[in-house]
Parts: structure tokens; sequence; C-alpha cells
């Protein structure tokens, strides 16, 4: 008698959905919204308690301290700026505490001056405050399209400088299309280049003795021309300018050791012979 095989049929447990309520979650989300805002205003609080304190310890400290009362103003200056300009430009006076201002402040009201290169400044306690003041040094004279009667100056960072009478001998750079704004640098490259020609004559004695520059004419677009003291006008090229400015020294040189005069000469070609007339 074969045996009877039992099934039995699993019941699915039943699950019985519980509707949220709304309503009940309400009051404990609006609690902890209290309690996070009460714990930033509480923290806000301190922090802003803290700053004030140590801002007041500060004071008594430093700023509201007798004892850095400022007795002496050392003011030095490269140049010809006054030491009553430079007080009355960055209103340091006795009396005042060293930390009555700050030093981005004293630099704000230098550095306004087209005049001014750099400010060392430094306080050396308990009372006394320093300033250095280092002009800019002009090296040469430079026009531009509404330059009129008397050329501005420049330096070597290509800053414009107010025209001053006792330097009429430093080389003209001119053929400039362009206005010039005083204390601001000129975006020009051929500037660059300008001023690199003269820093070489400046600094290079073979080419300060042979390569007296009296004007840098910056109008032709493939060439500069070079005027010179002696008389002599040059073509240089604006690549390659310490080994032009050489080829034109030697020729030069040259020249007067046969007891010739150059009046013209081209060093924009790559040749070694340089195309020259005289007078």
């Amino acid at each position: 008698m074969a045996a009877r095989k039992k099934t039995t049929t699993k019941k699915k447990p039943q699950y019985v959905r519980a509707k949220k309520s709304k309503g009940a979650a309400t009051p404990t989300m609006a609690r902890r919204g209290i309690t996070v805002a009460l714990l930033l205003l509480i923290i806000g609080g301190i922090l802003f308690g803290l700053k004030q304190g140590f801002d007041w310890i500060g004071r008594q400290l430093k700023s509201e301290n007798p004892r850095f009362e400022i007795q002496h103003i050392e003011v030095a200056c490269d140049g010809k700026l006054t030491e009553d300009y430079i007080r009355e430009i960055t209103g340091l006076r006795e009396g005042m505490n060293l930390w009555e201002f700050t030093f981005e402040e004293i630099e704000e009201k230098l550095m306004k001056v087209s005049r001014i290169e750099s400010v060392y400044l430094e306080r050396k306690l308990s009372n006394t405050m320093i300033v250095r003041v280092k002009e800019r040094v002009p090296v040469s004279r430079i026009v531009g399209r509404q330059t009129m009667r008397y050329p501005f100056l420049v330096d070597r960072f290509q800053v414009v400088l107010p025209h001053r009478r006792s330097l009429t001998d430093l080389p003209l750079i001119k053929g400039l299309d362009m206005d010039l704004s005083l204390g601001k640098p000129v975006q020009h490259a051929d500037v660059e280049t300008a001023l690199k020609i003269v820093a070489l004559c400046d600094r290079i004695p073979y080419l300060q003795t042979y390569v007296q520059l009296e004007t840098i004419d910056l109008q032709y677009a493939d060439y500069i021309y070079l005027y010179l003291r002696n008389g002599a006008r040059a073509r240089v090229p604006r690549y390659s300018l310490e080994p032009r400015l050489y080829k034109l020294a030697s020729t030069i040189k040259v020249a007067l050791d046969q007891g010739r005069r150059v009046k013209t000469a081209d060093v924009t070609l790559d040749t070694a012979k340089v195309p020259v007339t005289y007078y």
C-alpha cells in the first residue's frame, strides 16, 4: 500500500499597514528647529563676545596704550621728496599711537604719488615710526599722441612720470601712437624694447662710449631708428638687441679710428659688413 504524500498550504502572513500621523511629527520637528536655532544663536553670541573681548584687550595693549605714543618719526627718501611732504601725505605726526593705523593704509596713501616706487615701514618699539621711500628714477623721456610741448618721463618699469626740466638730456622715445597716463605703466611692447636699449647703453661701458642715445623712434613697424648724439642715425631690429648694438658700436669705433664720422648705419641685416655712410 503506497503512502500518501501529505501536502500543506502555507498561509501568507498578513501585514497591517499603519497610517502615519502627519500631525504628530510636526511638533517634534518644530522643537528640533527651535533648539538648533537657539544653539546657533548661543554659539554666535559666544563667538561675538570673544571677538569683542579680544578686540578690547588688543586696544588696551596696543592702540589705546599710552606706552606706544609716537615720539619720533624717522623719514628718509633717496630722491627729492621732502620729509614735510611725506608727513603730509601719510598724516603721521608725533602723539599718534603706533598701532592707530595699518601699514596698508600708509602704503596706499604713498603709492598714489606717481614718483614713489616703493615704501618701507617699520614700528620701532616703543615710540618710533620709520618711513623709507624710494623714488622712481626716470631713464628716458617719452611722447605720445596727447603730448604737446613737454615730454613726460618714464622709469624702468614703464611708469609715466611728470616732466622735469632738469632731465632734458635723457633719451627721447617718440613715434608712439597712444595716449599716456601719469602714474600708469605704458602697456606697449615697443616701449619695453626701447627701455631695454636704454638700459644696455647705460649699463655696458663699451656701448655707453660709442652709442650715445638721443632719440629712439618707434614709428616704423619693421625696425627702430636710433638717433645718436654724434649725429649718426642707425637702424636696428627689435630682436637680438645686445649683439646688434655691439655691431653698431664697433662700426662707429672703426670709423673714428679711421678719422671718419658715421652718418647712417644699418645693423638689421644678418651680414658681417654693415651698410654705412659717412659725413
